[in-house]
């Protein structure tokens, strides 16, 4: 399916009628609530194919809609989506780049399989298909990846979105050394999501991952900073970059009460070795398991929950749990 996606400058991507957005929703709707029957009608109204895989690692069985293909091409480029009809993990793993962030359609396909997430989904163009940013769902406001975003995550569903992303060297030379992750939630708050993963990611070895760090507007000194950040390194500059404030897809989860984690990984950690990757998607699959609420219809009692953000006087009963947990975080390096 990331192969079939439009290129850059292909002006193949279709964006979306007003119509067929409102339709959309409404298969987002049935594919949430496991109606296959009346998801397979809507979908073919639509130009799409239900379809049925199964997973015979972890016995989970994945119906989705992918776009029906003519001449062996995509006609639209609108995306597909998926829904574990076995979920374990209550979380949607979205993937909005692609083909312009490398290799994030194989981490979030990693992640959404060993999290035994609710949803998946893929967008269907490169970001830029029809020009600069014209078919980019992080951008715009209106598109099939965020009327399904808005179903799964706040507008019906309560899933948590998991956003995978990636930087290049150019970006990456803005920050410290070694920097292999840059963490938000949009909205510059550290959340109980980002805390689990940044501590995850940071008890990766030496010689598979450098430093994580988190965007955030509190003061440097906040003992909340200090704990994704590390001492005398703030959370906003030069991390403002990848903020993800005009996200919409962070918007709407969070005016809709939800959350929304948005990770952004190097070069470094997204190619070249596999077994790099594979530490990556696990410690997200770590966090995710860390914070995630049970998926619908599951009820799970073993999940451990780092506890809301404190008030300041409960900080240090706050890090005394925290780091009994995960002790083996590592000492980060500042600026």
């Amino acid at each position: 399916m990331k192969n079939l996606a439009f290129a850059e400058d292909s002006g193949k991507y279709v964006a979306p009628t007003v119509q067929e957005r409102a339709d959309f929703r409404q298969l987002a709707i049935n594919l949430y609530d496991h109606n296959w029957a009346t998801a397979e009608t809507q979908a073919n109204n639509l130009g799409y194919d239900l379809v049925k895989f199964s997973n015979t690692t972890t016995n989970s069985v994945y119906w989705g809609v992918r776009e029906q293909l003519v001449d062996g091409a995509q006609t639209k480029g609108w995306g597909s989506f998926f829904i574990n009809e076995n979920a374990v993990t209550n979380v949607t793993i979205e993937v909005p780049h692609p083909v312009f962030d490398g290799n994030t359609h194989r981490l979030g396909e990693r992640v959404f399989e060993r999290s035994e997430a609710n949803g998946f989904m893929l967008a269907g163009s490169h970001r830029s298909a029809n020009g600069s940013q014209t078919a980019n769902p992080t951008s715009l406001e209106f598109s099939i990846f965020q009327e399904v975003h808005e179903i799964w995550n706040g507008g019906y569903g309560d899933s948590t979105a998991w956003q995978m992303h990636g930087y290049g060297a150019t970006t990456k030379s803005y920050f410290p050394d070694g920097t292999d992750a840059v963490m938000s939630d949009g909205a510059g708050n550290v959340t109980p999501e980002l805390i689990a993963l940044d501590i995850a990611l940071e008890a990766l070895p030496d010689n598979v991952f450098g430093q994580a760090y988190v965007y955030n507007q509190l003061d440097t000194d906040n003992p909340l900073n200090e704990l994704v950040n590390g001492v005398g390194q703030n959370g906003h500059d030069p991390f403002w970059r990848l903020r993800a404030f005009n996200n919409p897809q962070g918007q709407f989860s969070r005016d809709a009460g939800g959350t929304f984690v948005h990770i952004e990984t190097s070069t470094h950690i997204r190619s070249g070795s596999t077994n790099r990757e594979t530490y990556l998607a696990n410690a997200i699959v770590s966090a995710i398991n860390t914070t995630s609420q049970s998926s619908p219809g599951h009820v799970t009692n073993d999940i451990i929950q780092i506890p809301t953000v404190p008030e300041p006087g409960l900080f240090g009963l706050f890090v005394a749990s925290v780091l009994s947990l995960f002790y083996l975080r590592r000492r980060r390096a500042t600026l």
